[in-house]
């Protein structure tokens, strides 16, 4: 760690980050990324049965969050419970008094609150926020979001903040310090640039580690990681505490458990205890989708057609999954005074959803034995039979339109490849 001396941030906001980080995040290793409809609560608890030390909320805009009564922050997709801890709430800011009431909302249900200081999305850069804070003329306003937040005598828990690297590394390294100056305890380092061309180019684990070795406070990488090894790579050439992950998590939210089957298992039974494992975690989210239900239906489908295009040999099956959520798209009880119809909402709902991919899993099954092997899992209140099979659900072939979420499938690759 850098003498604070060196970088400009004073001796005792260097150690209060520090014991953040240690004390109150418990030195988190693995960490998954805000991404978009995508790391909601029931999303989260899976990950963290499943080796991940800290998560992040989707993004929340300050602005409808602030002054938004308890139905509508729910819609927005803000909800927790007591084992989603430690959890950062993120959000995107064009002004610190908004940032700040919104960070007040939230306090007393997370560790800390985050700026969004990269997202590359046009809304971004047309509204004034993410990505458009790096503009330098916008320099002053981040540096007035994160100082008025870190310095509020009511607001209890540390801000945080989320980049993207410039061009120019002493740019970056500019923008970094000004962050960390303004009071930020955390900085999240995305080695990539804004521009959209570059989204899926190579990560900057160099650029990140200049940033680690110029800042006082914690510096957390983010980018370019597919799996364990190259998450301990990127800790090993970044020099970071922590490796943060989005879109790889989606595709297997263990992502961050070593294998405990040697390299000659894997090759020989990889499709069945593949086929087995994604249909674990789909039950482990619909698990905790039906116990803590999200707003948003699609993130469901989107989680579900992620893990299951790892697996099925016609991506069109997945059609189903769709065909599930659409018939109860327009029936969902609204979130506050209605409880007990949401309950029984989604447990139907996840009760089709847990047929749906039995259905699928089976289908996919090569041998009997695998079937066997998925029909030992704990699949719910319906009765898993020998002859269940795609005959009660329709799953057809479909033609996949121009969106990028069809086109993701299409690939064999995570829906929604959008993350802040």
């Amino acid at each position: 760690m850098p003498l604070s001396e060196e970088t400009g941030a004073q001796p005792e906001c260097v150690n209060h980050a520090w014991n953040f980080f240690r004390n109150e995040l418990g030195s988190p290793r693995f960490i998954c990324a805000p991404m978009v409809s995508q790391s909601e609560l029931p999303y989260r608890l899976v990950l963290r049965r499943s080796g991940c030390d800290l998560c992040y909320t989707p993004m929340l805009h300050s602005g409808d969050y602030a002054g938004a009564d308890a139905e509508s922050r729910i819609r927005q997709g803000f909800s927790t419970c007591a084992e989603d801890r430690p959890l950062i709430v993120q959000f995107a800011a064009t002004e610190p008094e908004e940032f700040l009431e919104a960070a007040l909302a939230v306090q007393d249900h997370c560790d800390a609150v985050d700026l969004n200081l990269g997202c590359p999305q046009p809304a971004a850069l047309k509204g004034g926020w993410g990505g458009s804070l790096m503009d330098e003329e916008n320099w002053h306003v981040a540096e007035a979001i994160v100082r008025r937040a870190s310095s509020s005598p009511i607001l209890r828990v540390p801000v945080t903040c989320k980049i993207r690297i410039f061009s120019d590394d002493r740019k970056t390294l500019r923008f970094a310090k000004m962050i960390q100056d303004a009071g930020c305890s955390l900085l999240t380092v995305h080695g990539r640039r804004r521009c959209r061309e570059l989204h899926h180019a190579p990560a900057s684990w160099s650029a990140i580690r200049k940033v680690r070795e110029a800042l006082a406070i914690p510096v957390v990488a983010n980018g370019g990681v597919s799996c364990l090894q190259s998450a301990l790579r990127c800790l090993q050439e970044t020099g970071c505490p922590a490796v943060m992950v989005a879109t790889a998590l989606l595709a297997d939210p263990e992502l961050f458990i070593q294998p405990t089957e040697s390299a000659d298992d894997a090759g020989v039974a990889a499709g069945p205890a593949r086929l087995c494992k994604v249909a674990k975690q789909c039950l482990w989210y619909l698990e905790a989708c039906e116990e803590h239900p999200p707003w948003a239906l699609r993130a469901p489908r989107d989680h579900l057609r992620a893990l299951l295009a790892q697996v099925v040999s016609d991506v069109a099956e997945l059609q189903a999954i769709n065909d599930v959520v659409d018939a109860k798209s327009a029936s969902q009880p609204q979130a506050i005074g209605a409880e007990e119809a949401r309950a029984a909402f989604w447990h139907q709902l996840c009760h089709d959803l847990r047929a749906t991919v039995h259905a699928i899993c089976l289908h996919t099954a090569a041998t009997h034995e695998v079937q066997d092997a998925l029909r030992q899992l704990n699949w719910g209140d319906f009765s898993c039979t020998k002859q269940q099979d795609l005959a009660r659900i329709r799953v057809q072939s479909c033609a996949w339109g121009g969106g990028r979420a069809a086109q993701a499938i299409g690939r064999r690759v995570p829906v929604s490849s959008r993350y802040v």
